[in-house]
Parts: structure tokens; C-alpha cells; sequence
């Protein structure tokens, strides 16, 4: 079953029963709602995705709900749990599909040591793995959902999954863009239909574009690491890019890492063998059009 291809009575029926199951790559979420909007904006968010109406095994159990008739009359509020347990402050109920995308996130950084994962965006192209890393605010996500409506191959715009045979493992999902990015997509790609936005966050204004249909389709998947590229994206910069050397790209890597003390030995012997497959580079840059054109450059170069 396909999400699109469901009801979207069904949908909210199923959610609000706890019946809903979203796969998502190598994961099964189980999803419950009592939300009415939230059902649309995974419709529209998650359209490519496999799913299941009447439950079912899953690796996940997440709530996106109004936990009382207080929070949901008077308050407006939602909360995220996972597995019953509250890990964030509430929030309003239509940033609820925002929450839902954050907790996802958190769930899989705090659960899936199985992987080594680091904050990055990861593609494909020509069968290399390309990493983004980056601190927030860098235009990580953007150049991800540029590359992605591009042609690359999505694997995650947030999270970079290693496995114990150091390839990345697939966890497509849609694209968060930020405040201003939201508008460059929308004027670049007219044909992507944004899902709702989730206006004054702590982040400020959230767009996100729905998964590819390729990125699901391929989300088995799995590709070796051949390129790692540290955007940074600066009003009005020329385009700049640099190599890394291999001890400063580790480095770097470290600090984006959700598990890496985590794993110990095991670890550090993925991110050796990381930075020993993958060549690093910098990129500073103001206009996507020369960026994509860099890109495709260092992919030329290196596959």
C-alpha cells in the first residue's frame, strides 16, 4: 500500500487507532494521531512512502496527539511521544507535522546504534554517496532539496546512517527548508508542492518538500561514501572550495555525531574508514547554480 493511494479518511481513521504504519527506508514507524490536519500533511509529505492501515510489526511507536481536552480546545497544544515517553515542551497543533519530523529524528539519533549517525544530508549520483555536513543554518537542507530536485538520489536530508560494512544505509524522508530557503525552492522548482507550513517556531517559518518518488524507491539501497562536502552558504560570497584533509574532516564529523562515544572502538573505526574512503572538501557559496555545477564537478573528478 501506498500513502497516496489511501483515503484520507482512512488515514485519520488508522492514526487515530494507532493502526498506522509509515516505512521509511530500512525503518517501520507506527504513527498515532488524534490530530484532524496532521493526516493531510502526511498525505501529502510522505505520498511515495509505503504504509499499512491495520497495523503490524514496527521499530518505532510515535505519537503526535493532543494529550488532553485542555491542550486540545483550549490550548491548541501537541506533543510528541515515543513509546508513551514526552522528550519535548508542547507545541502548537499546527506545527504538529514539524514535531512529528523533529521527533522522528531524535527517536532514530537516541535509538539506532546499530549505525554510526551523524547530522548530515546524504545522495547519490553516478553510485557515490555524498555527504553534507554542516552546522544548522549553513544551507545544508537547501543545496539537499537543490540536488534532490536535481536528479541526485535522497537518501536523508538530516541523517547520515553507517553501517558495520561502512556503507549508508537509505532513510529517505521529505526535506525541511527554512524561512527564506523555502521561497528560493519555490522559485526554482515551481512544480514541487510544499506540504503546510509551520509558521513561528523556535526555528522560525518550516517548509518541507515530500519525499522523491525515486528516493522511496530505491530506499533499500545502500551506497558507498565517496565524497564528504562542508557547505556554507554566505550572502554574496564567490564560490570557494577547498580540500579537507582527512584528521580535519573527522574532526568535523565528530561534532555532528549523535553516537559516536556511543559506539565506542566500534566508532571510531567507522569514522576512520569514513574519511579514508570519502574525500572532504569545503564549499562557501552564495548561488546554487554555481554550487550544483561544483558538485557535479567533484563527482566528475572522482567517479
Amino acid at each position: 500500500m501506498i500513502v497516496r493511494e489511501q483515503s484520507l479518511k482512512d488515514v485519520r481513521e488508522s492514526l487515530a487507532d494507532g493502526r498506522f504504519r509509515l516505512d521509511a527506508g530500512c525503518f517501520r514507524i507506527k504513527v498515532t494521531s488524534n490530530i484532524r490536519d496532521f493526516a493531510s500533511a502526511l498525505q501529502t509529505l510522505y505520498a511515495n512512502h509505503p504504509c499499512a492501515l491495520d497495523g503490524g510489526d514496527f521499530d518505532y511507536d510515535i505519537s503526535v496527539i493532543h494529550p488532553n481536552l485542555f491542550r486540545r480546545h483550549v490550548r491548541r497544544n501537541a506533543v510528541f511521544e515515543l513509546s508513551g515517553e514526552r522528550p519535548f515542551l508542547p507545541v502548537a497543533t499546527d506545527h504538529a507535522h514539524a514535531l512529528f519530523e523533529w521527533g522522528f529524528n531524535w527517536s532514530i539519533g537516541a535509538h539506532a546504534h546499530q549505525f554510526l549517525i551523524l547530522h548530515s544530508a546524504v545522495l547519490e549520483t553516478a553510485g557515490m554517496g555524498i555527504l553534507f555536513s554542516a552546522v544548522s543554518g549553513s544551507g545544508k537542507s537547501t543545496l539537499a532539496a537543490e540536488m534532490a530536485l536535481s536528479g541526485w538520489r535522497l537518501l536523508s536530508d538530516e541523517l547520515a546512517l553507517i553501517d558495520t560494512t561502512g556503507r549508508l544505509q537509505p532513510c529517505p524522508r521529505p526535506v525541511s527548508l527554512k524561512n527564506n530557503a523555502i521561497d528560493v525552492i519555490r522559485r526554482r522548482h515551481p512544480e514541487v508542492v510544499l506540504g503546510p507550513l509551520a509558521r513561528d517556531t523556535h526555528k522560525g517559518t518550516i517548509g518541507h518538500v515530500p519525499t522523491p518518488a525515486p528516493a522511496v524507491a530505491q530506499g533499500a539501497e545502500q551506497v558507498v561514501p565517496r565524497l564528504i562536502v562542508f557547505p556554507k552558504w554566505r550572502a554574496g560570497a564567490s564560490l570557494n572550495i577547498e580540500p579537507v584533509s582527512q584528521g580535519q574532516a573527522a574532526m568535523r564529523l565528530i561534532d555532528q555525531s549523535f553516537n559516536y562515544s556511543i559506539l565506542g572502538a566500534a566508532g571510531f573505526a567507522r569514522m576512520a574508514n569514513l574519511v579514508a574512503a570519502a574525500e572532504a572538501w569545503d564549499l562557501e557559496y552564495s548561488s546554487l547554480d554555481e554550487a550544483r555545477d561544483a558538485l557535479s564537478d567533484l563527482v566528475a573528478q572522482y567517479g
